[in-house]
């Protein structure tokens, strides 16, 4: 596995990692979660939270993320509008399309601009691990992989 996360799917033990067990996958019921997100700083810290509870795919651009949407179906797809390529929001229709039961969480530095159905909305860079992770597992109804915050 390499530290370029444009476009790959995180997957710990993997057979590149040498920790697959032959003929057994631990991942054949883990959500697919897509996160578009030009900051790879914030992919390797999410990859990190929700990996191996899920599987998750990053691309940077919005080009890539449309082709990825159109071929494959995710359980989740966290998004940043920001990207190189142009608005991200712009995806929102194509997905309820290709997707209409693909959950969506827009992690973004900007306030939303529109309510995402089915989906929330969590700011960047100042959401805590935790609140990330209880958030996506709230929308993936998976169970916690972080302990609960002290009272």
């Amino acid at each position: 596995m390499t530290n370029d996360f444009s476009n790959d799917t995180l997957r710990p033990f993997s057979d590149q990692e040498g920790g697959a067990a032959i003929g057994f996958s631990i991942y054949a019921a883990a959500p697919r979660v897509l996160h578009i997100d030009a900051d790879a700083d914030a992919a390797l810290v999410l990859a990190t939270l929700l990996v191996p509870e899920t599987q998750v795919t990053h691309v940077a651009t919005l080009a890539a993320a449309s082709e990825l949407l159109r071929r494959e179906q995710f359980a989740l797809v966290v998004l940043d509008p920001d990207l190189p390529d142009g608005d991200g929001g712009a995806l929102l229709h194509g997905l309820r399309q290709h997707q209409p039961d693909a959950r969506v969480l827009l992690y973004s530095a900007r306030h939303p601009e529109r309510h995402v159905a089915g989906g929330g909305f969590l700011p960047k860079p100042w959401t805590s691990p935790r609140q990330l992770w209880r958030t996506v597992s709230d929308l993936l109804a998976v169970g916690p992989a972080m302990p609960a915050e002290p009272q």
